[in-house]
């Protein structure tokens, strides 16, 4: 708006600001302008026709401004002049006569000078609150408000006299809530987010009914000006936290957001880690949940994700399914998510190391068996692992890219056919593709995308430390993984909470065992000061 400031001074009638307006979007072909006219006033309405809902503009806009009675709208002003004629006369007059004959010349020159009496937009805007049932009716100021904004997010703009009024009359370009798409789950809520913003804080919304939860929305993006909507509960969110986070989405300078992973990528650039500080998201429970944890939620216009933040490195390996499950069930399970999180990194990486370098550490009869099964195979186990592992890679991404219907097809033909058919052709032992096997199989239970790349590049990392110095290079590996993830931080927060800095009540809690609804009272000092969940009545 500030490079137009002096356009917008001289638009001195309404024709300028359609005209205006015309220039602005270059005689776009999707721009409507029409024209109602009521005796010698001309009024006119602009909206895009891709944004809008045209028979919405026609039965209702239109049709109500038509409707205006100008001799109403006449005679009423007449009135209001008569009841208020008083503020006309001199209180000095005490004569009656002189009083009567003084406020008969005073009606009857105001009645000649408002002969020609032209409509107000509030008379326009009257008329639309009395004819339509729509939630949104605002009078726009071009040196304060966007115009173009409003006109490319559905709304029609009447302009009368200089003056502008926006209505909404929105096209519906969004799909229905549905269920998940990328995180399944088997109890718990099924509903999920849309590209809808105001549909996306609904679902919120509906699940914490509290005064506390606040909205902040910014508009980001030069040409996009996409809304994000940053969302907290007051007294539970640190406040340094929730200015930390404004300040960060305020220095955002960029042509356009059209998907919640331009924040998240923007934001975590200061991070310098390649495991993800962020959670995304389509679940409007999990978000809810975090929300009373503490936790700050960014919600992006035209995304189905969104953000919460910070972020742990449990977060990513705990599943919101254990809180609609019982605590032992929720302890084995969490052992098993840890020990595949191990499985998945150094299995490969173990496996080379002992094959290449370090054979003694293999008990003889089991050597004897790797010995004979990579007879006859003429690359050397870590080319071999590399030529797996790619090909598994290769398989995923195909099953990402082609629809649904095929995507089983290729697995069945990649993983049993290709599989043993490379096996029988001598080209792969068979330990090898158990082995790269159980690896992928084990980081299938982070769904996490994120979360899941960011393991593929320490295996690979720690596959080629193998390869060069066997359990010694592996060794080096692990301890360059302990100390980068132990460095990261999430937004001020240590990622590897509450291991380090170490909390054995939240390890307990968090980690080992899901704490029982009933006992689970606190939470998390790092994340709020407000400690205290519920108290139990006495």
């Amino acid at each position: 708006m500030e490079e137009n400031k002096e356009e917008i001074q001289k638009l001195n009638t309404s024709k300028d600001i359609v005209n205006y307006v015309k220039e602005k979007t270059s005689n776009s072909q999707d721009m409507v302008y029409r024209t109602v006219q009521i005796l010698d006033s001309t009024i006119y309405v602009i909206y895009n026709e891709a944004m809008t809902a045209t028979a919405l503009i026609s039965d209702f806009v239109i049709r109500s401004i038509k409707s205006i009675n100008y001799e109403d709208v006449k005679s009423e002003a007449l009135d209001n002049i008569q009841n208020n004629l008083d503020t006309y006369i001199d209180d000095s007059l005490n004569v009656d006569n002189t009083r009567i004959m003084k406020r008969q010349r005073v009606y009857d020159n105001l009645n000649k000078k408002n002969k020609n009496l032209k409509l107000t937009i509030e008379d326009i805007v009257d008329k639309l609150e009395e004819n339509i049932d729509i939630s949104k009716v605002k009078k726009l100021d071009l040196s304060q408000d966007d115009m173009f904004y409003y006109l490319f997010s559905g709304f029609a703009c009447i302009v009368y006299n200089k003056e502008i009024i926006a209505v909404e009359t929105k096209a519906n370009l969004d799909r229905a809530i549905s269920t998940p798409t990328t995180e399944n789950n088997i109890k718990g809520p099924k509903d999920s987010f849309t590209e809808n913003y105001q549909s996306n804080v609904g679902l919120i919304r509906k699940r914490i009914k509290s005064e506390k939860l606040v909205l902040e929305e910014n508009k980001i993006g030069r040409k996009s000006k996409t809304k994000v909507g940053l969302m907290y509960v007051s007294d539970i969110a640190r406040q340094e936290l929730v200015e930390h986070i404004r300040k960060k989405l305020k220095k955002i300078d960029i042509d356009g957001i059209l998907d919640s992973n331009y924040i998240m990528e923007i934001l975590e650039d200061a991070n310098k880690t390649e495991f993800p500080t962020i959670i995304s998201t389509e679940r409007p429970d999990l978000v809810s949940i975090y929300l009373l944890q503490g936790r700050i939620a960014l919600i992006i216009e035209n995304s189905p994700f969104v953000l919460v933040l910070p972020a742990f490195v449990d977060d990513f390996i705990n599943n919101v399914e254990d809180n609609f499950q019982k605590s032992i069930d929720v302890t084995i399970t969490r052992i098993v998510r840890y020990i595949a999180f191990f499985i998945t990194i150094f299995t490969p990486a173990l496996y080379i190391s002992l094959i290449t370098f370090n054979q003694e550490a293999i008990p003889t009869e089991l050597l004897l068996s790797f010995v004979t099964q990579r007879k006859g195979v003429p690359f050397p186990a870590f080319f071999e692992a590399m030529l797996m592992i790619l090909s598994f890679e290769i398989l995923r991404e195909g099953d990402y890219r082609v629809p649904n219907v095929a995507g089983s097809t290729i697995s069945i033909v990649g993983a049993l056919i290709l599989g043993d058919a490379a096996v029988n052709a001598g080209i792969v032992s068979p330990i090898m593709i158990i082995v790269i096997a159980i690896t992928t199989i084990s980081g299938l239970m982070f769904a996490d995308i994120n979360m899941a790349n960011s393991l593929r590049i320490w295996r690979l990392l720690l596959l080629i430390f193998a390869g060069l110095g066997g359990l010694i290079g592996t060794a080096v590996g692990t301890l360059m993984l302990i100390i980068k993830i132990s460095s990261s931080t999430s937004f001020t927060k240590p990622f590897t909470y509450p291991i380090s800095p170490i909390n054995f009540s939240s390890i307990k809690k968090y980690i080992l065992k899901r704490e029982n609804v009933a006992n689970d009272e606190k939470r998390r000092k790092i994340l709020t000061d407000n400690l205290t969940k519920y108290k139990v009545k006495e």
